[in-house]
């Protein structure tokens, strides 16, 4: 028997991925409440059950896409490498997520534009700064680095990647290479 509570988490994941689908579809601003509840038959009871607005929407679905491509980049790093190797493998493997066009969009469109610069900012901090700053610790633990101030190091991470994804969509490039030989620099420059 399926219970109010599978019900509502099946109602919510609809409203998220039809109002996912719209927004790369149509916009944000194209994309209107009633459309997309005509579209999945939902009730707008159902949606103010989950949502209070359309901007709440959008930051859940940052929300997810922000969280989900920092676990697929830190995933995709063998977790035998040392700790700075794992850091910059997986800076570079997010540059290589975010070249996704609905990534990138949901990323660096569509959330940004609807909860505003920096609202998406400590979103996408919340996951990337935590895990860069955790394997810095680790290496700074294992003696790889000397680090004063890990939290400044891994916004300074942090900045280089995302301006380098925002390049690589403006000009069309792979500036993973040159990321990778930077973020060495760093470290080199924090070695014990």
């Amino acid at each position: 028997m399926v219970t109010q509570k599978q019900r509502s988490e099946t109602t919510r994941a609809k409203l998220v991925k039809a109002f996912r689908a719209a927004f790369l579809k149509r916009g944000y601003d194209a994309t209107s409440v009633d459309s997309v509840l005509s579209e999945t038959e939902l009730s707008k009871g159902a949606l103010y059950h989950h949502f209070r607005s359309k901007t709440e929407i959008v930051e859940a679905i940052y929300t997810d896409e922000s969280r989900r491509a920092i676990e697929r980049a830190l995933q995709s790093v063998d977790e035998a490498l040392p700790p700075l190797v794992r850091l910059r493998d997986a800076c570079v493997a997010w540059l290589g997520e975010v070249k996704t066009p609905s990534v990138s969009k949901i990323l660096f469109e569509i959330g940004p534009s609807a909860l505003g610069q920096q609202r998406a900012k400590r979103i996408e901090d919340s996951f990337s700064l935590k895990a860069f700053e955790n394997l810095l610790k680790e290496a700074a633990d294992d003696g790889e680095i000397t680090l004063e101030q890990p939290a400044l190091t891994a916004r300074l991470l942090n900045a280089l990647v995302a301006e380098a994804a925002l390049y690589n969509l403006g000009e069309n490039n792979d500036s993973a290479e040159s990321v990778a030989r930077a973020i060495d620099g760093i470290f080199e420059s924090l070695r014990a």
